[in-house]
């Protein structure tokens, strides 16, 4: 028992020397991504202390899930957030895994919801696979991360100058009203239609 016991410091302690983890498959976030985020990761751990962890994979079963969160929940150092994503989780083929933790001093130093909200996050809970040759999930990352780690910050009264401030809600806001304005248009091109064969 004191041997484990020892490892696991000693694990702790080698992992968390610069504030971030990345544990992940190349594939899912691309190199110049998880550059930027460790960058800002590293600097939101030398002005806060807080020490963020990202475990990404393409599938993982419920099984490979809670052994990652145990594992990381045990050797983490407060104050921390772990976040673990899946693209496809157990045996659902189009729905991914996205589930967010933190050490209870962080309880009120950011909003999950806002992250993760459908309409209003730049990442949200639940993934749906697309078939495309673009994939969306480096930018989701970038941009999901950025907002945490500017909100810890912010927390703290602390300002990251690796931040990529607002030019990602900005382009998040534009596609968003894009698409939800071409969904209107569509719906008034219908009604229009219809009272026009009416009259």
């Amino acid at each position: 028992m004191a041997v484990a016991a020892l490892f696991l410091l000693f694990l702790s302690t080698s992992l968390f020397s610069n504030g971030f983890i990345y544990d992940g498959n190349k594939d899912v976030i691309l190199d110049k991504a998880i550059t930027k985020i460790k960058e800002m990761g590293d600097e939101l751990y030398q002005k806060t202390g807080v020490s963020t962890i990202l475990v990404v994979r393409n599938h993982l079963s419920k099984n490979e899930f809670l052994t990652l969160k145990n594992k990381y929940l045990k050797i983490a150092k407060k104050p921390f957030v772990l976040w673990i994503f899946s693209k496809t989780y157990q045996d659902r083929k189009a729905i991914g895994l996205n589930q967010m933790f933190n050490s209870p001093d962080l309880n009120k130093k950011f909003d999950k919801d806002s992250l993760f909200s459908p309409f209003t996050g730049t990442f949200t809970r639940i993934i749906s696979v697309h078939k495309s040759k673009v994939d969306p999930t480096s930018a989701a990352f970038l941009n999901g991360y950025g907002d945490l780690v500017d909100m810890l910050a912010s927390s703290y009264g602390v300002k990251l100058k690796s931040s990529i401030g607002n030019g990602s809600h900005i382009m998040t806001d534009i596609i968003r009203i894009f698409f939800y304005g071409m969904i209107l248009l569509v719906i008034l091109k219908f009604l229009y239609m219809k009272f026009k064969r009416k009259a």
